[in-house]
């Protein structure tokens, strides 16, 4: 049978908050297995979910030069996955039913404990790829493992199990590419892909297969980009058709089914959520238009003017940036009829535009329960150090000179204020990468590291009537797959925060015992 394999794509900005919601209700119930009830929970739910979030914010593929200015194919250490497709079963179960394998093609080995991999190009143990392949460039031979989270539907509702396909190998071959070049794009195109299960509880057999070999053509392209710190960002993606041959175990749900489908879908790595036009001068105008500024790993908070173990949580995004009269009369230096002129404090542009904070807010302690989404409009002014139009890779610093915004007369807050920018006696200083793509238009790589402060009243009569404070605090607004590493901040495993939590626990019970 043959299937289109598509479910619902979500913005970038979305799919984050759902790992971090998907983390913290994880670290809860780790926590509340222990036993332990601590009024520092959440804080310890956060830190216990740093490095799972970090994940997502850091570059997905970032791959060191080999030594002879590009990479080794497979990138070690990356996945491709696919953010809005799903392998899917359907022939061999009933109708309306299906299993929908959500993947991860990850942990890509070279030849493991010296067996060298099958490969119509021998390769020495240990090495994954060599010269040659049909499209005169490179033969890529590698073990890996296919992660795959499986969901039934329909009659197999509530089935849900992880799997981890890790019999059998890849062979991909790759396009010529010019080493030492700060970009090389090439064809790429999966030969042959077989990876097996056996034996499993539900699945006797589980095989899944790609590639022009077994007629399931699967061609793709691949980036290589120099970043400063000398390693090289890889963006790729495979159209996959791909087969799946499935038997169900005896005694499990699926004993007594069994089909082959076949089907389609896209994987990739290192895809660039940001990516603008040229705007005809062989760069690009900022900020960047059509893409969101978040943060994967910290929210706004507001502390002050609540009770005691309460706070505000506003998980922000940045958005909807627009060149605005009201924009250019706020502006240092007023642009004009674009956002970017030239001047500002760093030698190259100032960047005056209108801007929307949609703000996801929710409550902790007594205020428990209270959950908001807003938009703030923001008016933002950055400068820009000088940048080389027409380079294929433009790295420059940047400064948040200006954010600032408010909203007033909403059923909670009679006053929302964010103050942010140098201006404002609040440093916001950032980094910006412009790479050039084949297609021309640029990706941007961005962060800025802001502190900010934020104002409220409360609203007569709503949740948060007779409240009001002033909040300073920081964090890191990034978009695109920005290189550089973020501020150090001490990262817990869920054991830790069990172990820091009964230390603290521990302690205050000695001091109450001393008083």
């Amino acid at each position: 049978m043959v299937a289109t394999g598509t479910g619902t794509g979500t913005g970038r900005g979305e799919r984050v908050r759902n790992l971090r919601d998907q983390c913290t209700q994880r670290g809860q119930t780790q926590l509340a297995a222990s036993g332990l009830t601590l009024r520092l929970g959440a804080l310890l739910v956060v830190a216990a979910c740093i490095g799972l979030s970090s994940n997502a914010s850091a570059d997905p593929c970032n791959v060191p030069d080999n030594g002879t200015g590009t990479v080794t194919l497979p990138p070690i250490g990356c996945d491709y996955l696919s953010p809005d497709q799903v392998h899917v079963i359907i022939d061999g179960l009933p109708q309306g039913t299906t299993i929908e394998l959500a993947p991860i093609h990850k942990d890509f080995i070279c030849g493991g404990q010296g067996v060298p991999v099958a490969c119509s190009v021998p390769l020495p143990p240990g090495e994954c790829e060599g010269a040659g392949g049909s499209l005169g460039g490179n033969v890529d031979c590698f073990e890996s493992t296919l992660e795959l989270q499986a969901t039934g539907t329909g009659l197999l509702a509530g089935f849900n199990r992880t799997l981890f396909l890790q019999q059998g190998s890849t062979e991909i071959h790759t396009g010529p590419r010019t080493a030492g070049a700060p970009v090389q794009t090439f064809p790429t195109e999966i030969v042959a892909m077989d990876l097996q299960l056996f034996g499993d509880p539900d699945f006797d057999v589980l095989r899944i297969r790609a590639g022009s070999a077994f007629g399931l053509p699967s061609s793709g392209e691949t980036t290589l980009t120099k970043r400063a710190s000398g390693d090289f960002a890889v963006d790729s993606f495979f159209d996959i058709v791909y087969q799946i041959d499935f038997q169900g175990a005896p005694g499990s749900v699926l004993e007594g089914m069994a089909g082959t489908t076949t089907s389609s879908l896209s994987m990739v790595t290192g895809d660039n959520p940001c990516t603008v036009p040229d705007n005809g001068s062989g760069t690009v105008t900022l900020p960047p238009d059509g893409c969101e500024y978040l943060s994967p790993t910290e929210v706004h908070e507001i502390i002050d003017g609540l009770p005691p173990g309460t706070t505000i949580v506003l998980d922000a995004i940045h958005k909807d940036f627009i060149c605005s009269s009201s924009a250019q009369s706020l502006c240092s230096s007023p642009p004009g009829m674009t956002c970017e002129t030239a001047g500002g404090g760093l030698g190259g542009n100032l960047d005056c535009s209108d801007s929307t904070a949609e703000l996801t807010i929710s409550g902790t302690g007594a205020l428990a329960g209270f959950s908001r989404t807003i938009s703030v409009p923001l008016f933002m002014e950055v400068h820009t150090g000088p940048r080389t139009p027409g380079a294929a890779v433009q790295d420059f610093p940047t400064e948040m000179v200006a954010l600032e915004g408010q909203i007033s007369g909403d059923p909670d807050f009679d006053l929302l204020q964010i103050t942010g920018g140098s201006s404002n006696g609040f440093p916001g200083s950032g980094h910006t990468t412009l790479t050039e793509r084949p297609s021309g238009d640029f990706s941007v790589d961005s962060f800025f590291d802001i502190v900010y402060q934020i104002d409220y009243v409360g609203a007569p009569g709503g949740q948060l009537d007779g409240f009001s404070g002033s909040t300073t605090g920081s964090l890191r607004m990034e978009t695109g797959n920005p290189t550089q590493n973020p501020p150090a901040i001490p990262v817990l495993s869920v054991w830790g925060t069990l172990l820091l939590g009964s230390g603290l626990l521990a302690l205050a019970a000695a001091r109450r015992r001393a008083l």
